[in-house]
């Protein structure tokens, strides 16, 4: 699979990052900020802590980095050693890492809340798409029909059996990515891992943001939201936010990687979308779904989601 741009372009407004680590005190209370900045899953990355210990923050996002990596060796698709790259290749996976199955499990409620317009077996649609554009035959949008609809009878979520023991595609051919959820779900874990090393201001940024506290004691993060009409900038603190836009990775002007399952091909009925939430990987999925979701239809997850924020253009 080609190396796909990561579709979030949220930013963090006045930080100063540089390869792996730098630090600066900030001397009103003698807090130092620490900062990170990498790749995870194929996406740019960073964390920033504040702690009046350099060092341990060092030795903490050691600690992080080395779980953002394993956990990749589960949720990537670059990895041709993958825990889903596995399942993709043979139809089925065996005593499946208890990460996967956690996600898979959150990413069928997800896609029962949603109809559908979420749903992880869309890879299918993916591969049709590249390798379209990629063929000879680009120019004959009729190839393009006939190959989406031979993909779409391997898209459904419901055939897609999990369990503890076994994760097992129902249909051959099937096949899962999980670049809508996954990102979140580490971004989830990591700041888990520094909450519970005793961080109270920090901002981890794996693809999907989520953060502890404010960017210190005086006021939240800021996060720059370059596709929100008259919206410089949205806060956080103790909340995720995540955002879904065909600007990310497109084949040509018309079409792009984010795909309406009844369809079958690129959804274009908003630009973009913004979901802020409690955790990363529910702002990740649902960002998703929203944007390819008709706005009728995605109106409806407010209700059913009613702590979520939703910013669309």
């Amino acid at each position: 699979m080609t190396r796909i741009t990561r579709r979030k372009f949220l930013k963090i407004t006045a930080v100063s990052l540089a390869l792996p680590f730098t630090s600066s005190i900030l001397l009103a209370n003698n807090i130092e900020k620490t900062t990170w900045k990498g790749v995870a899953l194929g996406a740019k990355s960073n964390m920033i802590l504040f702690h009046k210990n350099p060092s341990y923050s060092k030795d903490t996002l050691d600690i992080c980095i080395n779980e953002v990596r394993r956990l990749e060796k589960i949720f990537s698709l670059f990895d041709k050693n993958s825990s889903i790259t596995l399942l993709n290749t043979q139809g089925f996976i065996l005593n499946p890492p208890k990460e996967l199955v956690e996600v898979l499990k959150f990413a069928h409620n997800i896609s029962q809340n949603t109809k559908g317009a979420f749903d992880v077996t869309i890879q299918p649609l993916w591969t049709a798409h590249a390798n379209f554009f990629k063929s000879k035959d680009k120019n004959n949008i009729n190839k393009l029909k006939e190959s989406i609809q031979k993909a779409k009878k391997l898209v459904s979520y419901k055939n897609l059996s999990i369990d503890k023991k076994e994760i097992r595609f129902k249909q051959k051919g099937m096949q899962i990515t999980l670049n809508g959820i996954a990102q979140g779900y580490i971004t989830d874990k990591i700041t888990n891992i520094l909450k519970e090393k005793g961080f109270t201001n920090v901002l981890v940024n794996l693809g999907e943001i989520n953060s502890i506290g404010g960017y210190d004691q005086k006021r939240d993060w800021n996060i720059a939201t370059p596709y929100l009409k008259d919206t410089k900038y949205l806060t956080i603190n103790n909340t995720a936010i995540a955002s879904s836009g065909g600007y990310g990775t497109k084949f040509n002007e018309k079409y792009h990687h984010l795909f309406d399952t009844k369809t079958g091909t690129s959804a274009n009925y908003i630009n973009s979308v913004t979901i802020k939430a409690q955790s990363a990987m529910l702002a990740d999925a649902i960002s998703t779904a929203v944007y390819v979701m008709p706005v009728k239809e995605s109106k409806k997850l407010e209700r059913i989601y009613p702590n979520i924020k939703i910013y669309k253009t």
